[in-house]
Parts: C-alpha cells; sequence; structure tokens
C-alpha cells in the first residue's frame, strides 16, 4: 500500500497522510466518548470538556506561531536560505517560551477566580481539587505551542508522512493514558499530571526529528535582531485571525454551560467536539496547499490554477461527505450512545452539518490570503464573518432560548458573509470574479442546508439535483474537462 502511495502526485500523498492523521484519533476518541462518559460520570465528563475547551481557548495565547513558522520557514527555504531559517527558527522558539509563561500565569488566574465566582457553573463539579484541574489544563495549553512549532517546521519541508506520525503517536498516546486512567478511577487531575508527562516527552522526540531533518540547524542567539520583528509583523495577524474565530466558535460551550447547565454541554459539547474534528480531517486535505503557495509566491509563481483545482475538489468531497453523513446517522448514533441521546443529540447534528457545509470555505480562503502575504485582508475578512455569527448566535440564545437555534443563527450569518469572503478572495487573486459568480457558486451549499430541514421527498430531490447541477457548473466542469487535477504544480 505504501508503495503505491508513493507513485500518486505529492499532492494526493499529503492528502492522505493529513486526513489519515486528522481522521483516525477523532474516530477512536469519538468511540471511546461512552467508556469515559461511564467512567466519570455525566458532571465529571462535563467539567473534562471545560477543562478542554479552557485547553482550547488558551491557545489564544500562542500568537499563531505555528502558521508563522510554516510560511516562512517554508519561503525561506525555497530560497535556499539555511541561516535564515535557523535564525526563524529560533526566534520564534524565544517567543514560545514566554508564551508558555504566560499561558501557565492565565492558569493560575483561572483556577483561583474560576472556582471563587462559580464561573461555568464549575461549583457543581463533584471533582476535589478543580483549581489544580485548571492549572494542569494551561500548562498543557502552553505545551502545546511547543507541539504547533515542531510540527509546522516539519511540514514546512512538506514532510507530511513524518509529521502525520509524530502528531498520531502523541494524540494516541494521550487517549490510551487517559481512557486507561479514567477506567481505573484516576482522579481528573491526576489524568493531567499524566499528560503533561507524556507531552514533555513527545516535544523531546519532535526536537530530535527536526535536527536530523535540518543538519544545518542548531539552537542559538538569533543573530539578526530584526527577525523578531519580521516574525510579529506577519504572526500578529494571524494570531488575531485566530483570536476572532475561537472567540466566536469556541467560547459556545461557555454560554450553554452557563444557560444549560453542565449535563446540558456533555451534549453539545460532544457534538461540537466531534465537528471540530470533521473540520480538521477538511483542512488536513488541503494543508499542503499553505507551504506549497508560499513556496510559489517566493518565486513570483501564481498558485491560481492550483487553488482552483483543489478548491473545486475539496468542496465536491465536502458537500457529498456531511449529506451522506447527516442520512446515516440515526443509524451510527442509535447504536453509539443510543436512541434517547440520539434525539436530544439531533438538533445539534442538524444543526453543525449545515453550518459545516458553508464554514468549510474559509479552509483555502485564508490559506491562500496568509501564504500569500495577504494576512491584513485575510484578518479583515475574518472580523467581518466571524463577528455576524457569534452576533447570530448569542441573539438566537437570548430570544428563543434555545441552544439549537443558537446553532442555526451561526449558520444563517455565515451563508450571509461567505459570497463577501469568496469575492474578496478572488479578486485579490487578480482573477475575473463577480458578485452574481459569489453568489451562484454558493448555491449548491444553500440547496444542502435546506435539504437537511425539509421532510419532502420531492422537494428533497429536486434540491439534490440542483446542487448536483451546480457543483458540476462551478467546481468540477473545468477539473475534469481540462483534467486539471492530473499535475501536481510544485515550486
Amino acid at each position: 500500500m505504501l508503495a503505491k502511495l508513493k507513485k500518486l502526485p505529492s499532492g494526493i500523498r499529503h492528502s492522505v497522510w493529513g486526513v489519515l492523521d486528522a481522521a483516525l484519533y477523532p474516530a477512536a476518541y469519538m468511540a471511546t466518548v461512552p467508556i469515559l462518559m461511564h467512567s466519570m460520570g455525566l458532571l465529571t465528563f462535563g467539567l473534562w470538556i471545560v477543562l478542554n475547551t479552557i485547553i482550547t481557548v488558551l491557545q489564544l495565547f500562542n500568537f499563531n506561531m505555528g502558521i508563522t513558522a510554516i510560511r516562512n520557514v517554508s519561503y525561506e527555504l525555497a530560497n535556499g536560505n539555511t541561516e535564515r531559517v535557523t535564525d526563524l527558527i529560533n526566534g520564534i522558539l524565544h517567543i514560545t517560551l514566554i508564551l508558555l509563561a504566560v499561558a501557565i500565569g492565565a492558569g493560575v488566574f483561572l483556577s483561583f477566580t474560576a472556582v471563587r465566582f462559580g464561573w461555568w457553573n464549575l461549583n457543581a463539579a463533584p471533582v476535589a481539587n478543580v483549581s489544580l484541574c485548571i492549572l494542569l489544563a494551561a500548562t498543557i495549553a502552553g505545551l502545546k505551542y511547543f507541539d504547533q512549532v515542531f510540527q509546522n517546521v516539519i511540514k514546512a519541508q512538506e514532510q507530511f508522512r513524518l509529521a502525520a506520525i509524530l502528531n498520531m503517536t502523541n494524540r494516541f498516546g494521550l487517549l490510551l493514558i487517559n481512557l486507561a486512567l479514567a477506567v481505573s478511577k484516576f482522579p481528573i487531575a491526576q489524568i493531567l499530571t499524566a499528560d503533561v508527562a507524556f507531552i514533555i516527552c513527545y516535544l523531546l522526540l519532535q526536537y530530535l526529528c527536526i535536527k536530523k531533518l535540518l543538519p544545518f540547524y542548531k539552537h542559538q542567539a538569533v543573530k539578526e535582531k530584526l527577525q523578531y520583528k519580521r516574525i510579529f509583523n506577519f504572526s500578529i495577524w494571524t494570531w488575531l485571525q485566530a483570536l476572532i474565530i475561537v472567540i466566536a466558535f469556541q467560547t459556545d460551550r461557555f454560554w450553554v454551560s452557563t444557560y444549560a447547565g453542565l449535563s446540558e454541554v456533555s451534549g453539545y459539547g460532544l457534538v461540537s467536539t466531534m465537528f471540530n474534528h470533521i473540520h480538521m480531517i477538511f483542512i488536513a486535505m488541503a494543508a499542503w496547499m499553505l507551504p506549497r503557495i508560499s513556496a510559489m509566491t517566493s518565486k513570483g509563481h501564481s498558485p491560481a490554477e492550483l487553488y482552483n483545482t483543489v478548491r473545486g475538489i475539496l468542496f465536491a468531497i465536502i458537500i457529498v461527505s456531511l449529506l451522506g453523513f447527516y442520512f446515516v446517522s440515526p443509524v451510527i448514533f442509535d447504536y453509539w450512545v443510543g436512541g434517547d441521546t440520539y434525539r436530544h443529540m439531533h438538533g445539534y447534528i442538524r444543526g453543525f452539518v449545515g453550518f459545516e457545509i458553508v464554514f468549510a470555505h474559509t479552509i483555502l480562503s485564508f490559506m491562500y490570503l496568509n501564504a500569500s502575504g495577504k494576512e491584513k485582508l485575510a484578518t479583515k475578512v475574518a472580523f467581518l464573518y466571524c463577528g455576524l455569527c457569534y452576533g447570530f448566535m448569542i441573539g438566537g440564545l437570548m430570544l428563543f432560548h434555545s441552544t439549537t437555534v443558537m446553532v442555526a443563527g451561526m449558520t444563517l450569518a455565515i451563508c450571509i458573509t461567505m459570497p463577501v469572503v469568496n469575492y474578496a478572495v478572488m479578486k485579490s487573486m487578480n482573477q475575473r470574479f463577480s458578485w452574481e459568480a459569489s453568489i451562484l457558486e454558493m448555491i449548491p451549499m444553500y440547496s444542502a442546508i435546506i435539504v437537511l430541514y425539509s421532510e419532502n421527498i420531492w422537494v428533497n430531490l429536486v434540491l439534490l439535483i440542483t446542487v448536483a447541477i451546480f457543483l458540476w457548473k462551478f467546481y468540477l466542469a473545468d477539473i475534469i474537462t481540462n483534467r486539471s487535477w492530473k499535475p501536481a504544480p510544485k515550486a
């Protein structure tokens, strides 16, 4: 199988490894969720979800050093500037060490205030040492900053196979530790302590791999002090994008916990986490595009043809797979979590399927903008669609007092803003594009969302035919006719 994989175009090989990395762990995690819920209990598992959300939210403090590493290291490697590559990596690591201290400091603050003032109903958690759990979660978040940097330095060299193997080793290792200790009834604080020890060992392994891949690299003081300024000039914009996105799409669980309690956030958080992993799978399919576009840009090559080819194939896969997932979800979830739990989760599943169908449009858009040095435009676009999504999300919760309407509000907002996002990206690529085209190309996505909410079989049949026609016209026709999927453009 590996021999056959090597014969494929590099982009497809990278996608395969990226998907394996992104898909295998969520599948294993979701399979173990019933065991974790049973072992921990519903309220304790709700606390576990909140702690993992804290880890995610604390990624706000990483200044997006991972994206900074992959974009700038790939750019300088394409130009053969090894000395600047060394300076870049060392500068990013020095900054990341400071950010680790900031994350731990945030953990100290949260461990005191969240418990003292009863934020997110944490006082209801039947767990001792909640403050220590929060501090350990913050430490894990800070250590993950280094993981992101090391992962992206490896990916900057288009070593996606190695990056995937290392990442799977980390994630499955942590999952096995968590599962074994939870089943053995260890307290959450001890589980998190074991996670910290494992992550430190894993980071040492990553560092040794980078030393082998880049023989010229050595850890030292940064020679070109202006490198710090260059790093921040890029990272500040991608960090702002991440900040906006995390606030918009990760703090929803805190709202659910506050308004509906820890028991409700268990179901909501499970579906939200599942679709977060699904989104990461779609990102993994095209993750190799970021270093490729960066390298092409450094040599003055246009990435437009490659972008349109990958975009068309990716969106076809996304629509078909998400609709297929929704239609078979009753069988899957009835077997997985039971009929009663599925009926409780159904509204969330339908809402997040509809949201992801449109939200996936942002994947390649932001890869192109950030890789091509247009991170300021990317930040403005992120603020536009995330701001509207957050407003509609809170509005749905406040007006209708329903967490399912909250998800529907996000979906409606992103349906409104996505034509604007597509128009901005295509115009920045100097391609002929109109407002009419930016709206018409969204028809397959809009039709697919209506299918989710319609119960009329004839209406659904017409809508599915509409999806197929417009998907062909705007995404697949040129690719299939011109066979533009066959070449694998490389800088």
